[in-house]
């Protein structure tokens, strides 16, 4: 009989379990529409430098032909031959000390961001400014198709069926008895959908979707329901309805999703530690 090594052990490990997995495909279909205005958001990145020789205010950004917005603005200061620099908001109308490093900072009705010149400053750095605002619909190329993308990260499935009132259905897999349980799950998410401005530049909108799916799976009252995202395509119009004065986005997202039934679940395996032993 083979004596078990001195190293030989248990070892446990908490994992998911994969308990059923399918795939399912969906197309979701969903307009909306606007008269006036389209909620928009422009992201700018930009690096500037101010020798001690400008005697200007250094713009980061100002707005053209759109009324005061909301921003969340990042800037980061790398070189600084004085203690701080004041950021000009709206032309003087107010102003914010920063100091070397990186400030995020959320800012109301804004119409220009510059950073005010002292003689004798000299300044290095880089920012990051998303744009928050109501873009007229006149200001849209129509003409133009828009471009649109599923983001990602907002997909969230949710399981929406009481557990205790789920269907059954009982079927044959390799001649054993299977049984299926129906589980409806709350899909929800966004679309990034990119306009062309009438002036040549780009920007975009957020289109949300949501609707419930129904799928059968091998689950215990122990399972949870979780989708993954395989793949996915998107499509988006933009157009004005005969007899109305709106116009309509609509939108047409097609979804792949893996289904899973998961169970956490402790696996034990024999596991050889190396460690050294004391000498006898």
């Amino acid at each position: 009989m083979e004596e078990p090594s001195l190293n030989d052990k248990h070892m446990a490990i908490s994992t998911t379990v994969v308990q059923d997995w399918i795939q399912k495909s969906l197309e979701i279909k969903f307009q909306e529409e606007f008269q006036h205005d389209v909620p928009a958001e422009d992201v700018i990145c930009s690096d500037f430098y101010a020798d001690q020789m400008q005697d200007a205010n250094y713009v980061l950004w100002q707005a053209t032909n759109i009324a005061k917005v909301h921003c969340t603005f990042s800037i980061t200061i790398e070189e600084l031959n004085t203690t701080h620099l004041l950021l000009d908001i709206n032309e003087g109308e107010k102003y914010i000390t920063i100091y070397k490093g990186t400030h995020n900072l959320t800012l109301s009705n804004v119409f220009s961001i510059a950073i005010q010149k002292q003689e004798g400053e000299m300044y290095k750095g880089r920012c990051i400014i998303q744009l928050n605002y109501l873009l007229p619909s006149s200001e849209i190329d129509l003409f133009h198709r828009p471009v649109c993308c599923l983001v990602k990260e907002k997909i969230k499935c949710t399981e929406v069926s009481p557990s205790k009132d789920r269907r059954i259905r009982v079927i044959q897999i390799e001649d054993k008895n299977v049984t299926l349980r129906n589980v409806h799950i709350f899909i929800e998410g966004c679309i990034e959908v990119k306009l062309k401005k009438q002036n040549g530049t780009f920007c975009s909108t957020y289109l949300y979707f949501d609707d419930i799916i129904s799928a059968w799976l091998c689950l215990t009252g122990k399972s949870k329901v979780e989708c993954e995202l395989a793949h996915s395509h998107c499509e988006c119009y933009v157009f004005k309805k005969q007899h109305k004065r709106n116009y309509s986005f609509f939108a047409i997202v097609s979804l792949c999703l893996n289904v899973m039934a998961v169970e956490e679940a402790v696996v034990c395996i024999n596991s050889k530690d190396l460690q050294n032993r004391n000498e006898f």
